[in-house]
């Protein structure tokens, strides 16, 4: 089902596809806006597209947010171009959330690869759901590394 919604951007309203679908073969090839798929009649996840590769609306909204069946947010995917990307320096492609809300793990991406963020983060952190820290892990263009990329390139 194909929809034209008006969208709050800043101090205007921008115009936008939405198109709700059962079965992802339903998306149209090339599409551009915002898919909505539902099983059961639950909202399982919503994607934005444009020239049918996964992109991010906004800096701040995830290309991809899948949600729990209670509606709230189990993980979201930043994308660029059809390939993860971190949305902004520090800024996790990847975020992952427990039940109760709070931040499982965060991973960090660049052009498509696991990377360590600009500000030094590790590409992979979990946290327990005490808030702990479980463990980190090191990328450099998507090949683990034993140590930090700033002592790498020093």
């Amino acid at each position: 089902m194909e929809l034209v919604d008006l969208v709050p951007n800043s101090l205007t309203f921008r115009v936008i596809n939405t198109t709700d679908v059962n079965d992802e073969a339903d998306i149209p090839d090339g599409y551009t806006g915002r898919v909505r798929r539902y099983l059961e009649g639950s909202l399982v996840y919503v994607a934005w597209y444009r020239d049918g590769l996964l992109q991010n609306p906004g800096r701040s909204n995830p290309a991809y947010r899948r949600l729990r069946s209670d509606g709230k947010v189990k993980y979201e995917l930043f994308y660029s171009h059809g390939v993860l990307d971190d949305p902004a320096s520090g800024a996790p492609a990847v975020r992952g959330f427990y039940a109760n809300g709070a931040v499982h793990y965060e991973e960090h991406y660049r052009d498509g690869k696991r990377n360590d963020a600009d500000d030094g983060s590790p590409a992979v952190r979990k946290w327990r759901n005490d808030g702990s820290v479980r463990h980190e892990l090191r990328y450099v263009e998507g090949r683990r590394s034993a140590r930090p990329r700033a002592m790498l390139t020093a």
